[in-house]
């Protein structure tokens, strides 16, 4: 038997992707899901933000490529992550990219500026790219939830055909994310939780288990959101990050305790 690689690496996620291929399962992007007019039976919607080290998601976009999947990522306006030939190279793999907006956080909760905040920075993706859907970055350090815009905005005026969290059918599609270093949901997941999200009967720690899940078609129809920043090509880089993600977590699980 050949041993599992470690986990959150390059190596697991090509086992992800070669499970999800061998089991069947049909690959969406967000875009493809919401124009959709008869979802295939089995499916996976392929979510990735782009926080930080957009070279990280370059290489799962062109893991994806390389087999046939098309995935969609959403890109923050930072200086770190809006790299344009990056950006066009994304979406020249095949990808969908999205905004990745965090305009109620730059507003500091004021509902209009965050408006023309999240109207500029959709505007500056939109010079490089095809935008039909936005997913909101969600802070556990700052008070607000960028969802918050869409009480005080329509996806029609923006043209979009919806947002990541607000417009997909939870009670439908079994959502995994890799927030906090695990795929099983708890306190550590302060913001990446969906709005009214079904009763959820299946759970996995690692990615080798995600797998077992797909494998074993215990989930039918699935959104798996990573983040690629939180993935590693060596040792080095991923002791880097999952020492980054220990002291994210800490101060996680300190928030998750005040009243």
């Amino acid at each position: 038997m050949h041993d599992q690689p470690s986990d959150f690496t390059f190596d697991a996620y090509r086992l992800l992707l070669d499970t999800l291929d061998a089991s069947g399962y049909e690959s969406l992007t967000m875009r493809e899901y919401l124009k959709c007019d008869r979802l295939p039976d089995s499916f996976v919607v392929h979510r990735h933000d782009v926080d930080r080290k957009p070279a990280n998601a370059l290489v799962f976009a062109e893991l994806e490529a390389d087999r046939g999947i098309q995935s969609t990522y959403y890109v923050r306006t930072t200086d770190e992550v809006f790299r344009p030939d990056l950006i066009r190279r994304l979406e020249a793999l095949g990808h969908e990219v999205g905004l990745h907006y965090e305009a109620v956080d730059r507003a500091d909760g004021d509902p209009r500026l965050a408006r023309d905040i999240f109207g500029r920075n959709l505007s500056m993706l939109r010079s490089l790219v095809s935008v039909d859907t936005v997913c909101m970055h969600g802070n556990p350090l700052t008070p607000h939830d960028n969802r918050d815009l869409w009480a005080h905005a329509g996806f029609a005026e923006f043209d979009l055909l919806g947002e990541a969290y607000l417009s997909m059918d939870f009670d439908d599609v079994v959502y995994f994310s890799d927030t906090g270093r695990t795929w099983r949901d708890g306190a550590l997941k302060i913001k990446d939780h969906t709005m009214g999200e079904g009763d959820k009967r299946v759970s996995a720690d690692s990615t080798h288990e995600l797998a077992s899940l797909f494998r074993d078609h215990r989930v039918s129809r699935g959104c798996v959101l990573s983040h690629p920043n939180r993935w590693a090509g060596d040792v080095v880089e991923l002791l880097v990050e999952r020492t980054k993600d220990t002291a994210t977590n800490i101060v996680k699980h300190g928030l998750h305790q005040l009243p």
